[in-house]
């Protein structure tokens, strides 16, 4: 087990805001209810322009990744690294990520991807609950992103949804 500290990470003294924190989560989740109430049926099934999703199961894959963060953060706390394939198989993650989202959103709703979202944020904001002061310097490398400690993948959740809004936004 490696446990590192990031060279970004601030000292001890620099603890994050956890109101700052759990308010930009909070501003995340009420952004991804409007856009769902945003989009008619026709943009539910139009793929989005640079994926090869279609807006509703780019909408599963946000609330799925957003379902995965408590368990993210349990790996960083014990400094194991969290669904980071070697980079030689980046790919193959890729396409199973796909599929599986692809899988996932077959069988969902607008009403019960919002349900997971929100009990995904409920279990996050759980999870933050529980970090301890010295937990939130702790790290480990996530998603082949690099190294990322806990406020960093809690920021993961804003410029993920970020990133997305902006690909569903686009019409073709």
């Amino acid at each position: 087990m490696n446990i590192h500290s990031s060279s970004s990470t601030t000292p001890m003294a620099a603890l994050p805001d956890r109101t700052a924190l759990r308010d930009q989560l909070e501003e995340t989740r009420k952004a991804y209810h409007l856009l769902m109430e945003s989009l008619t049926d026709a943009d539910w099934h139009r793929k989005t322009r640079s994926t090869a999703w279609t807006v509703g199961e780019m909408m599963t894959h946000l609330a799925d990744t957003l379902a995965d963060k408590p368990a993210t953060i349990a790996d960083v706390r014990r400094g194991k690294n969290h669904l980071n394939p070697p980079p030689g198989l980046h790919w193959l993650a890729m396409r199973i990520q796909s599929l599986l989202v692809k899988y996932s959103a077959r069988r969902q709703t607008r009403s019960t991807i919002l349900a997971r979202y929100d009990q995904a944020h409920s279990a996050l904001l759980a999870t933050l609950d529980g970090i301890k002061d010295h937990e939130w310097k702790l790290g480990a490398f996530c998603y082949g992103e690099g190294y990322k400690t806990i406020p960093e993948v809690c920021q993961m959740v804003v410029s993920h949804f970020q990133e997305h809004a902006a690909q569903i936004a686009t019409r073709e």
